[in-house]
């Protein structure tokens, strides 16, 4: 017994007839009519009176009509539930954060995302090792940096202009550097993750390889920031996160012609198909409210020339 065919014997008993239920269905009347002989068959027994001049059903027709069409209309408010749950975001959307950039970029937006969607409870993850998107209960990872895991969906989210900053304190006791040579004199704020690396430093076509080195050294930015407010020494942040220090006069820019390569920031996710609504929404949400000087940085990207035409075969 298909229990296709049992509800089909619930919208032909609902409809009153072959012809009506075809209507209301979409379906030939002769195919409703195979169907329901081949649910006779199955049932080993009549459900329909033979010889009637109308649609009746026998006892025990009646009997699994009505018993189908509680069925069918359980069907039909799972159907209105899920859409519902597609239209509405709602339930736990769980994220994966580096903790410095939720803290000193993303907290702003991920309260009014909550106040903007109330059904939804965003639960944000700041553990520093790298998530499976596809093995754990996460709905979205944002990872900065280039993304080597071409089974996830990445779309950039940032690119962070990057530069060099101190507190007026520790400029007050050491010259400001008037050149990248300069550098080599002056104690950093060293983020452990960068330790022993030559990053490059530029200003327009000229490029200069710099390693930074001092005497404190942290694995958390937030640290490094705390720091190198506290006159620790130079230290690399992207504009955006120490733009407050620069207004109020904390940190000072050090050779603000020149930058470090910028820094991306992915949001990725397991597949594009099948997106819950909420994640949807958060994605939409995060690039609404993308910082204005972050949207800056985009904009002044050079554009990425034009895919040259293939040639007519």
């Amino acid at each position: 017994m298909k229990v296709d065919d049992l509800l089909l014997l619930a919208q032909v008993h609902r409809a009153g007839s072959l012809s009506a239920a075809a209507r209301l269905l979409d379906c030939p009347k002769a195919t409703l009519s195979r169907r329901l002989t081949a649910l006779e068959t199955s049932v080993g027994a009549r459900l329909f009176v033979p010889g009637a001049s109308r649609l009746t059903l026998t006892e025990l027709g009646e009997q699994l009509a009505e018993r189908a069409a509680r069925h069918d209309d359980d069907i039909a408010e799972t159907r209105q539930w899920l859409a519902s749950r597609e239209a509405t975001p709602q339930g736990r959307l769980r994220v994966s954060v580096p903790a410095e950039f939720a803290m000193l970029v993303l907290a702003e937006s991920f309260a009014r995302f909550v106040r903007r969607y109330p059904k939804v409870t965003l639960e944000v993850d700041t553990t520093p090792r790298r998530v499976d998107l596809f093995n754990e209960p996460y709905d979205l990872a944002v990872r900065m940096g280039p993304v080597d895991e071409p089974d996830l969906v990445a779309r950039q989210y940032m690119l962070l202009e990057r530069g060099l900053y101190a507190s007026p304190v520790y400029l007050q006791a050491r010259p400001a550097p008037q050149t990248p040579a300069d550098l080599a004199e002056h104690d950093f704020v060293v983020l452990s993750q960068g330790k022993g690396l030559h990053r490059k430093l530029q200003n327009g076509q000229q490029t200069v390889e710099v390693e930074a080195r001092g005497p404190l050294e942290a694995n958390s930015i937030g640290l490094v920031l705390s720091l190198a407010r506290a006159g620790g020494g130079i230290a690399s942040f992207p504009f955006g996160m120490v733009a407050p220090d620069v207004a109020a006069g904390t940190l000072v820019p050090v050779l603000p012609d020149w930058r470090y390569e910028p820094l991306p920031v992915h949001l990725l996710t397991a597949s594009r198909r099948l997106m819950p609504a909420k994640t949807r929404a958060f994605i939409d949400h995060l690039f609404e409210t993308v910082p204005e000087w972050a949207r800056t940085a985009l904009l002044s990207l050079p554009a990425k020339p034009a895919a040259r035409p293939r040639p007519a075969p």
